[in-house]
């Protein structure tokens, strides 16, 4: 059953002081977004990069009682329910017109909003995946880009040769009537729908070598 997404565009475009700003195009949701500060770029990534994600909105509603006021980072769907996600600030920043600090936001954690249940998200956990977020980050740029290109047939052509590990180099061999770095893209696009999978993104920085696999 498709997903209908409670929430389809940003509520909330106030940028924090002194968070840099990132335009990114979306090819999970086909659409330009706007997201401010680092942290929040990466949870952005894991998120395209995730096949369990259906449907996701940035800043879609404000957090009760914030000062200043502030947006949950995402709303995220998924096939077993929804969850608003909100990072946790390593400092307590000012605004710059002299607001009050925000409100302790892992307070927040456990509760829920209009019935979605809230998780705080502690951006340090995310230190520690930094190849994964490179690769993937480098995957959805691609895809952002080029994703029209890629023929359908060629995807299934790529799967149906997965019955064994293929490195991306292998793939783009056996499949050279195609550019390779159209193979490439295609590749891409099965590990974006959860369609392929290759561990060693999470370990390696990406090259032709990176060995593709069935999920």
């Amino acid at each position: 059953m498709a997903c209908v997404p409670r929430f389809r565009e940003s509520g909330f475009n106030r940028r924090p002081f002194g968070c840099h700003r990132y335009d990114v195009y979306s090819p999970k949701l086909h659409r330009q977004i706007t997201l401010f500060g680092r942290h929040a770029l990466d949870l952005w990534i894991t998120l395209e990069a995730s096949s369990s994600v259906l449907s996701y909105c940035e800043r879609p509603i404000i957090i009760p009682g914030s000062r200043p006021v502030r947006a949950f980072d995402f709303w995220v769907q998924r096939a077993e329910g929804e969850e608003l996600l909100v990072l946790m600030r390593n400092q307590v920043q000012k605004s710059s017109d002299n607001e009050e600090p925000a409100s302790d936001i892992q307070s927040l954690s456990g509760t829920s909003v209009e019935g979605i249940p809230i998780r705080c998200i502690d951006p340090g956990d995310m230190t520690d995946h930094q190849i994964t977020l490179a690769n993937w980050g480098s995957i959805i740029r691609d895809l952002a880009a080029f994703e029209r290109f890629i023929p359908e047939p060629l995807c299934n052509d790529v799967k149906a040769r997965l019955d064994t590990r293929k490195s991306i180099a292998q793939l783009q061999s056996e499949l050279s009537d195609f550019d390779a770095s159209t193979v490439r893209l295609a590749i891409f696009q099965l590990l974006h729908r959860g369609e392929a999978v290759c561990s060693e993104l999470a370990t390696h920085r990406l090259t032709r070598n990176h060995v593709i696999a069935r999920p």
